[in-house]
C-alpha cells in the first residue's frame, strides 16, 4: 500500500484537526491536534523541505497563518521557496531573534494574536551549536509547552548526527510528536494522545517527484524493532539472546535488520524463557506507563466529551460543557462509583432525592446511587468532569 504526500486534506479524525499534508502520518496520527510539536529527526534532507511544504498547504486551506524560524538560511530564501505570505523570523546570528529570550518573545507573541498559527523551526542543530546543547533543550522546553498552550502547530527540525542523542532525549520528553526517518524508514517515536498501537509504527518511505510516499511497514519490520527492544531491555547481547532462542547469533542479526523471520517455534521458545507473550516481544514500543487525552479547548456547543474511555483499565473521564440554564443527563446508566469534579461553574445534581449544589472546586463522590443529571444554575457556561470507576 503506497500513500503518497497529498495537499492539504482534513484528517478524517474531525474539523479541529489539521492535516500534515502527508497521507501516511495523518493516517496514524488522525491528523494534527492544535497544539502539537513535532520533532521531525532524521538524517535525510529531503524530509524536511517535503514536510514543511505539506504543513503549510493544509495550513493555508485552513486559512491559518505561517510562520518559519531560520537559524541558517536569509529570509529571502524562505520566501522565494515556501511563499511570501510566510512570516519569517530571522534568528541568524546577530540578528532580530538571534538570541533564545528574543525568539522566543517573537514566536510565543505571534502564536497568542493569530490562533491557529502553524510555525516551522529550522534550527536545533543551529541553536545547539551556538548555544549549547543544555540552553538549546531549556529554550525549546519553555517554547514547547507555551505553543502547544496557545495551540499552535509547530515542526522542529532536528537533523542527526548534527542534533545530539542528549538533545533529541530532552525534547522528546517534552514535546507531543516524535518523528523519526532513518535508512528509508520512518518511524512514530512519540505519538501523545493517540492510540498506544501507533507508538513506534514503522514505516517505508520513498521520496518522488510528488513528495514522500509511505509504505506500511511489514511483519520484519516489527519484529525487527521488537527482539530488539526486548534484548535491550533485558540488557543481553545478540550472542545470548541467540543461546536461548537455540538458534545461531547470525541468526538474531538478520532477524533484527529485517533481513529474516524467525519460525513460530523459535518465537514461543524465546518468549518462554523470558517470561514474555509473543505479543510482548513484537510490540515495537514499550507502554509508557500512562495515556495522555487531547481534547479541543475552543468551548463549543455543550456536549458530554470522553477524555478516557477504555474498558480495560476500570476507569472512565468525560468533560461535560453546561450551556446557559441547561439539564443534562449522562448519556448512560453506569454501574459503580462516580465522581463529579466542578472546574467552572454553579451545578446542581441529583443524585436520586438529593439535589445538592456544587460551586467551582467542589467535588461529590456517588457510591451508591447514581448521577441522574446536571443542571448549570447560572448565567454563564459550566465545566465539569464526570470520572466513572466501573463496578468489579
Amino acid at each position: 500500500m503506497s500513500i503518497a504526500t497529498t495537499s492539504a486534506r482534513v484528517a478524517p479524525a474531525g474539523a479541529d484537526r489539521l492535516s500534515s499534508g502527508v497521507v501516511g502520518v495523518d493516517d496514524l496520527l488522525g491528523g494534527l491536534i492544535p497544539g502539537d510539536n513535532v520533532v521531525w529527526a532524521s538524517d535525510d534532507p529531503r524530509l524536511f523541505s517535503v514536510v514543511e511544504a505539506a504543513l503549510f498547504r493544509s495550513a493555508r486551506e485552513a486559512q491559518a497563518g505561517c510562520v518559519y524560524v531560520t537559524a541558517t538560511r536569509p529570509p529571502s530564501t524562505i520566501e522565494r521557496e515556501l511563499g511570501h505570505d510566510v512570516t519569517v523570523l530571522d534568528a541568524r546570528p546577530r540578528r532580530q531573534h538571534s538570541g533564545p529570550a528574543a525568539l522566543e518573545e517573537a514566536l510565543v507573541g505571534i502564536a497568542r494574536h493569530a490562533p491557529s498559527t502553524c510555525v516551522v523551526v529550522d534550527g536545533l542543530d543551529a541553536f545547539a551549536t551556538r548555544w549549547g546543547d543544555a540552553p538549546a533543550s531549556a529554550f525549546f522546553g519553555r517554547v514547547c509547552p507555551r505553543l502547544f498552550d496557545l495551540e499552535a502547530i509547530a515542526y522542529w527540525r532536528a537533523p542527526r548526527p548534527a542534533v545530539s542523542r542528549r538533545v533529541i532525549e530532552r525534547v522528546t520528553s517534552v514535546t507531543q510528536c516524535v518523528v523519526e526517518l532513518s535508512r528509508g524508514r520512518v518511524r512514530l517515536a512519540k505519538a501523545e494522545g493517540r492510540p498506544l498501537a501507533v507508538q513506534g509504527q514503522l514505516l517505508r518511505a520513498e521520496f518522488t517527484a510528488g513528495g514522500l510516499t509511505l509504505a506500511a511497514g511489514h511483519a520484519l519490520g516489527r519484529l525487527a524493532r521488537g527482539l530488539e527492544r526486548v534484548r535491550r531491555d533485558r540488557g543481553l547481547t545478540q550472542t545470548e539472546l541467540a543461546r536461548l532462542a537455540d538458534v545461531t547469533a547470525s541468526a538474531i542479526s538478520q532477524a533484527e535488520a529485517g533481513r529474516r523471520g524467525l519460525s513460530i517455534d523459535t518465537l514461543l521458545l524465546l518468549a518462554d524463557r523470558l517470561g514474555v507473550t509473543v505479543d510482548e516481544m513484537l510490540t515495537v514500543a514499550p507502554p509508557s506507563g500512562y495515556v495522555v487525552a487531547r481534547r479541543d479547548r475552543a468551548g463549543r456547543a455543550a456536549a458530554v466529551t470522553p477524555l478516557l474511555d477504555d474498558p480495560k483499565t476500570g476507569m472512565r473521564a468525560f468533560l461535560v460543557r453546561l450551556a446557559p440554564g441547561e439539564i443534562r443527563q449522562p448519556p448512560r446508566p453506569h454501574k459503580g462509583v462516580e465522581l463529579v469534579l466542578v472546574a467552572r461553574g454553579l451545578v446542581q445534581l441529583e443524585l436520586g432525592p438529593d439535589t445538592p449544589v456544587l460551586r467551582t472546586g467542589d467535588a461529590a463522590l456517588a457510591t451508591t446511587v447514581p448521577v441522574q443529571s446536571w443542571r448549570n444554575l447560572t448565567s454563564e457556561p459550566v465545566v465539569l468532569f464526570w470520572i466513572l470507576r466501573d463496578a468489579p
